[in-house]
């Protein structure tokens, strides 16, 4: 989940969009139940003998991450500290 986070917040980063604690929390807790969600889905019994959960939910983060980033870029960018409204 930490790489599929650093994908997120590369991108807001890069866009200048807010990095205003509540919205990460928001986005992080998105992240999660987005990726459990999916999991939950998951018919294990379907899977082949090496399936592994653990690298399931890793590339359904980065997935997840993407489909965030792909949300975000209608979203504006953050206004400047110290610009005044005119």
């Amino acid at each position: 989940m930490r790489l599929a986070l650093n994908i997120v917040m590369a991108h807001r980063i890069a866009r200048g969009l807010t990095l205003e604690r509540a919205r990460i929390t928001a986005i992080r807790e998105l992240l999660e139940e987005r990726v459990l969600l999916a999991l939950q889905e998951t018919d294990d019994s379907a899977m082949p003998l090496n399936w592994s959960w653990q690298q399931a939910a890793e590339r359904l983060s980065t997935q997840v991450a993407l489909a965030i980033v792909h949300e975000q870029k209608n979203e504006p960018p953050a206004p400047h500290e110290g610009s005044s409204a005119l």
